[in-house]
Protein backbone atom coordinates (compact mmCIF):
# COMPACT_ATOMS: atom_id res chain seq x y z
CA UNK A 1 0.00 0.00 0.00
CA UNK A 2 1.56 3.48 -0.99
CA UNK A 3 1.78 6.33 1.40
CA UNK A 4 -1.55 8.23 -1.07
CA UNK A 5 -3.70 4.84 -0.66
CA UNK A 6 -3.06 4.74 3.16
CA UNK A 7 -3.45 8.72 3.69
CA UNK A 8 -6.72 8.07 1.37
CA UNK A 9 -8.25 4.85 3.21
CA UNK A 10 -7.52 6.69 6.98
CA UNK A 11 -9.31 9.78 5.60
CA UNK A 12 -12.41 7.34 4.41
CA UNK A 13 -12.88 5.64 7.81
CA UNK A 14 -12.79 8.53 9.18
CA UNK A 15 -15.21 9.93 6.96
CA UNK A 16 -17.89 7.24 7.52
CA UNK A 17 -16.91 6.98 10.92
CA UNK A 18 -18.58 10.64 10.86
CA UNK A 19 -21.62 9.21 8.63
CA UNK A 20 -22.30 6.78 10.83
CA UNK A 21 -22.70 8.45 13.77
CA UNK A 22 -24.61 10.93 12.33
CA UNK A 23 -26.94 8.15 10.74
CA UNK A 24 -27.64 6.68 14.25
CA UNK A 25 -28.83 10.06 15.58
CA UNK A 26 -31.23 10.19 13.42
CA UNK A 27 -32.02 6.24 13.54
CA UNK A 28 -32.02 4.80 17.09
CA UNK A 29 -32.27 0.84 15.26
CA UNK A 30 -29.13 1.53 12.97
CA UNK A 31 -25.85 -0.34 13.96
CA UNK A 32 -23.11 -0.35 11.88
CA UNK A 33 -21.64 0.30 8.31
CA UNK A 34 -18.55 -1.37 6.49
CA UNK A 35 -17.08 -0.31 3.40
CA UNK A 36 -14.95 -2.14 1.25
CA UNK A 37 -13.03 -0.35 -1.90
CA UNK A 38 -10.24 -1.10 -4.28
CA UNK A 39 -7.31 1.89 -3.65
CA UNK A 40 -5.90 1.19 -6.58
CA UNK A 41 -9.50 2.58 -8.29
CA UNK A 42 -11.44 4.20 -5.31
CA UNK A 43 -13.38 6.58 -7.61
CA UNK A 44 -15.06 3.14 -9.40
CA UNK A 45 -14.83 0.66 -6.62
CA UNK A 46 -16.46 2.04 -3.34
CA UNK A 47 -18.87 0.13 -1.63
CA UNK A 48 -20.96 0.33 1.32
CA UNK A 49 -23.31 -1.94 3.44
CA UNK A 50 -25.25 -0.92 6.10
CA UNK A 51 -26.43 -3.12 8.93
CA UNK A 52 -29.64 -2.68 10.99
CA UNK A 53 -29.96 -3.89 14.42
CA UNK A 54 -32.45 -6.78 13.03
CA UNK A 55 -34.87 -7.60 10.25
CA UNK A 56 -37.38 -5.53 11.94
CA UNK A 57 -35.39 -2.35 12.08
CA UNK A 58 -34.63 -2.87 8.62
CA UNK A 59 -38.33 -2.94 7.34
CA UNK A 60 -39.34 -0.73 9.15
CA UNK A 61 -36.71 1.91 8.24
CA UNK A 62 -38.05 0.98 4.44
CA UNK A 63 -41.30 1.46 5.21
CA UNK A 64 -40.71 5.24 6.54
CA UNK A 65 -38.83 5.82 3.92
CA UNK A 66 -35.21 6.39 6.18
CA UNK A 67 -32.96 4.52 3.93
CA UNK A 68 -33.11 7.65 1.55
CA UNK A 69 -31.66 9.47 4.62
CA UNK A 70 -28.83 7.27 5.31
CA UNK A 71 -27.51 6.92 1.71
CA UNK A 72 -27.94 10.84 1.36
CA UNK A 73 -25.73 11.07 4.81
CA UNK A 74 -23.23 8.60 3.56
CA UNK A 75 -23.18 10.27 -0.03
CA UNK A 76 -22.45 13.68 1.07
CA UNK A 77 -19.97 13.15 3.79
CA UNK A 78 -17.96 11.35 0.81
CA UNK A 79 -18.89 14.14 -1.82
CA UNK A 80 -16.55 16.30 1.23
CA UNK A 81 -13.41 13.88 0.15
CA UNK A 82 -14.42 13.61 -3.52
CA UNK A 83 -15.74 9.63 -3.41
CA UNK A 84 -19.24 8.61 -4.50
CA UNK A 85 -20.57 5.25 -3.76
CA UNK A 86 -21.25 2.94 -6.63
CA UNK A 87 -23.33 0.76 -4.28
CA UNK A 88 -24.95 1.19 -0.98
CA UNK A 89 -26.49 -1.86 0.54
CA UNK A 90 -29.20 -2.09 3.57
CA UNK A 91 -28.93 -5.50 5.93
CA UNK A 92 -30.27 -6.69 9.13
CA UNK A 93 -27.45 -7.38 11.63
Amino acid sequence: MTKTQKQLDKLLRATLTGACEQIKDHLTDFSWLTHHIDLKKPATSLKVRCYFIDALALEQAKQKQQLALVESIIVTELAVINLTPQEVLFLAD
